[in-house]
């Protein structure tokens, strides 16, 4: 989980799991992760796709030069981008 101010700046990073086991009476500030990896809009499939692998991310977050949060990228996402369509017809599709 992402959170942001409220003029959408990112601010950290949070798993549902430690949302889930932190006493409901302490601030998420105390607990989230301050120190975010995150891509520009610019980047491109394969820079995303490094960044996801290097960090080894699930998702990573994309931010403007004034660090708003525009979105997010998922590491299927960014595999279905930079896997070449040989590739991608040959895995078993999900049912």
């Amino acid at each position: 989980m992402f959170v942001v101010d409220g003029q959408e700046h990112l601010q950290g990073v949070l798993s549902l799991r430690d949302l889930i086991v932190s006493s409901p009476d302490k601030p998420i500030r105390e607990f989230m992760i301050r120190d975010v990896v995150t891509v520009r809009p610019e980047a491109s499939a394969h820079e995303v796709a490094a960044v996801l692998s290097k960090y080894n991310l699930l998702a990573v977050p994309v931010v403007d030069e004034e660090h708003h949060l525009r979105g997010i990228v998922t590491v299927d996402d960014a595999l279905d981008e930079v896997l070449p369509d040989s590739v991608k017809r040959k895995l078993p599709r999900p049912v």
